[in-house]
């Protein structure tokens, strides 16, 4: 789930005469694919590519059921435990945060709903059955800042993870028909990660995960679209790009 930490949302009272809905299909679908336990690594970059540091995970995501007659919505909790130092990181909320796009097989994206020449930060994730890959790409004025790279599964279903430090290979330039181009990084040999080759003006933006293991059937692609205004565009998933 979203490594951000918001306050848990004021609890409003519902008129007790009034049958409110259990939630949106966005909720639905995001349970669905994404609630339980994930035990992982996340890997965090600099600029460059270089591994910086690395520490075990473990999140669990989950509706809180108090019984209550005002929990018609439960909350759902997201809380991320740091392996190395044991704190703990939470997120709340009744219904996923409108900037945050859902698609039907429960990969997902999050960060600004406009950008502009300032930095900015989207974590991308996509879900294959019991394992999971995301990202998290800092994008300053004149590029990459970081990455974390985080690699997940159910217990006792979780993939291996690069050996320590992790250097990720220069990346490569992908030309696109749109005429935006891309940098893209390979962090593991089934993995890409897109990213804007130039930040300009009038320009549209996208950031992207890929994720194609040998053993699945098919793959996984989510992209985060704005156009060249800044504002962000409908989710696309589509189907993933040949493997260099």
């Amino acid at each position: 789930m979203p490594m951000t930490t918001n306050a848990p949302p004021l609890t409003v009272r519902p008129d007790p005469g009034l049958a409110l809905p259990r939630g949106s299909q966005r909720r639905t679908t995001l349970l669905q694919h994404n609630a339980g336990l994930w035990q992982g690594t996340f890997i965090r970059l600099d600029g460059q590519g270089h591994e910086l540091d690395r520490f075990a995970s473990h999140l669990e995501v989950q509706e809180l059921i108090t019984g209550t007659e005002d929990q018609d919505i439960p909350e759902i909790e997201a809380a991320l435990t740091n392996g190395s130092t044991g704190a703990v990181r939470t997120m709340r909320f009744r219904e996923p945060p409108s900037e945050m796009q859902i698609a039907a097989d429960g990969h997902w994206s999050l960060g600004p709903s406009r950008i502009g020449p300032w930095t900015w930060v989207s974590e991308l994730c996509v879900v294959l059955g019991e394992r999971r890959r995301r990202v998290v790409i800092e994008l300053a004025a004149e590029g990459l800042s970081s990455l974390v790279y985080v690699n997940e599964g159910r217990p006792g279903r979780q993939d291996p993870v690069p050996p320590a430090p992790l250097r990720l290979p220069p990346p490569t330039t992908v030309w696109q028909a749109n005429g935006v181009s891309l940098l893209r990084w390979q962090p593991e040999a089934d993995v890409l990660i897109d990213i804007p080759l130039q930040r300009q003006p009038d320009q549209p933006q996208l950031v992207a995960l890929q994720w194609q293991p040998a053993w699945a059937s098919h793959g996984a692609r989510i992209e985060r679209r704005h156009d060249r205004y800044g504002l962000l565009e409908s989710i696309n998933c589509r189907a993933p790009e040949p493997q260099p």
